[in-house]
């Protein structure tokens, strides 16, 4: 499904509650037993967490920014999933990219930069994005050094798919966002009806999307 993402639109956001890490892991764990419960396997391939220090030495070699306490949070939980979504019945992911190891992430990372990244308008906004999800040429990737986008947010979440676009506005709301489709009665295992989606989607990231 192709959404029209409000990338030049800046938004006047109420500011947000600071990061949580635990609060970040709570919502992981949510979603994890919502596929479960749709009698989706999604937990075999998940790795283990990751320390602060190992996700970085796994990711010294190539990636050039300093990584966020959010992505540290993230890896800490589990350190991604094995198997690519193409090559998995049932992936871990934030709707249609799957959680990446580090070492996916960096060859995700080297496709970006070869493509999206080779754009001058693109180069230095993607530079310093981590790709995190993935599937079939699409990415989510988490900009870890400043970012002009969108402003308002500190750290949104940005879809390369078509074009270089916010879609979430944090990596929180990636994953509630997520929590709520799965969870949804008409959520089939793979989506959900296109109105359906994108009215949970506005709920959680208000101003991302035109219809």
């Amino acid at each position: 499904m192709s959404l029209t993402a409000c990338g030049d639109k800046k938004l006047a956001l109420p500011p947000a509650p600071d990061f949580s890490a635990e609060r970040l892991h709570a919502g992981l764990e949510a979603l994890r037993l919502a596929y479960e419960a749709k009698g989706l396997n999604v937990t075999e391939t998940l790795q283990p967490g990751l320390s602060a220090d190992a996700l970085r030495e796994r990711c010294s070699g190539w990636f050039p920014a300093p990584l966020p306490e959010e992505l540290l949070a993230l890896y800490a939980w589990r350190g991604g999933q094995t198997e690519t979504k193409d090559a998995k019945d049932f992936a871990f992911s934030f709707r249609d990219c799957a959680f990446s190891t580090p070492d996916d992430a960096k060859a995700e990372y080297i496709s970006i930069m070869n493509s999206y990244g080779a754009h001058p308008r693109d180069t230095e906004l993607l530079r310093n994005c981590f790709p995190f999800a993935a599937f079939n040429g699409g990415w989510l990737v988490m900009p870890c050094a400043g970012q002009s986008l969108q402003p308002a947010l500190k750290r949104p979440i940005i879809s390369i798919l078509q074009g270089v676009d916010v879609h979430y506005h944090s990596i929180e709301r990636t994953v509630t966002t997520a929590t709520d489709w799965v969870r949804h009665p008409k959520h089939d295992g793979h989506g959900l009806p296109t109105d359906i989606e994108l009215d949970i989607w506005q709920r959680h990231n208000p101003g991302i999307f035109q219809r």
